[in-house]
């Protein structure tokens, strides 16, 4: 038996054996054009059995930051976050840049925000997106920290090293009582002009590509659009 949120009246700790899961989602995913049947979510509980479940459940993307420095303990705590993380063989195949330089932060979220190319629609109102068309030019949101996570050219697992490895630095971030970001783009960000000349500069390997971005800082805001899990994303055997 296992547990399912199918009735909005259920007491969200009791077990619910479903015979018929076959609900569309009640929400749309991005713009609607596959929903989702035939599965279940878990039933959630507010409770947590541990601060560490508390950071995964709470956590959230943050756009809006201030002007503020990360300390620089804070910082190194994310970063040996991101290195500890899960990875394939365990090689640690995954090296970062992290980047506290204002004008280099700067540059390269205007250069990233001009590379996106896939289309608008309406991200979050609390936290505007590049991708919600309302006149942001920094994709890196003015977050005073940026960090780049490089892996080995021609590595079978990159994508999956360096998705885990930003999934531990934000939520460490968070638990440090920062917001943090994911950006992508990396690789065509990195491969203009002034991307070459700031991974040259910092001493990136030319055999290193860059796989993502983390940008983190004090959040200038932590509200949220209130969205709840969309329903039915689990199929259960």
């Amino acid at each position: 038996m296992n547990s399912y949120k199918n009735d909005e009246d259920a007491d969200p700790l009791h077990e619910w054996e479903v015979s018929s899961m076959n609900q569309p989602n009640e929400t749309s995913t991005l713009d609607g054009s596959f929903p989702r049947k035939g599965i279940g979510n878990p039933a959630f509980t507010e409770e947590y059995a541990n601060d560490t479940l508390r950071t995964l459940f709470e956590r959230r993307t943050i756009r809006r930051y201030t002007d503020e420095p990360v300390g620089p303990h804070d910082l190194d705590v994310i970063v040996d976050a991101g290195l500890r993380a899960a990875n394939a063989g365990g090689c640690q195949a995954p090296i970062m840049l992290v980047s506290q330089d204002r004008e280099v932060n700067q540059r390269l979220g205007r250069i990233s925000n001009d590379l996106y190319d896939e289309g608008y629609y309406p991200v979050s109102a609390a936290q505007p997106s590049t991708a919600c068309e309302v006149g942001i030019t920094n994709a890196f949101y003015n977050a005073p920290v940026v960090i780049t996570v490089f892996t080995p050219a021609g590595w079978s697992y990159a994508p999956l090293d360096a998705a885990v490895c930003a999934a531990n630095m934000m939520n460490a971030a968070w638990s440090l009582g920062l917001g943090s970001c994911f950006v992508s783009r990396a690789a065509r960000t990195f491969a203009t002009p002034y991307g070459k000349k700031v991974r040259e500069e910092a001493g990136i390997p030319d055999d290193y590509e860059p796989q993502l971005h983390v940008v983190l800082g004090h959040p200038e805001s932590t509200e949220n659009d209130g969205r709840l899990l969309y329903p039915n994303r689990v199929a259960w055997i």
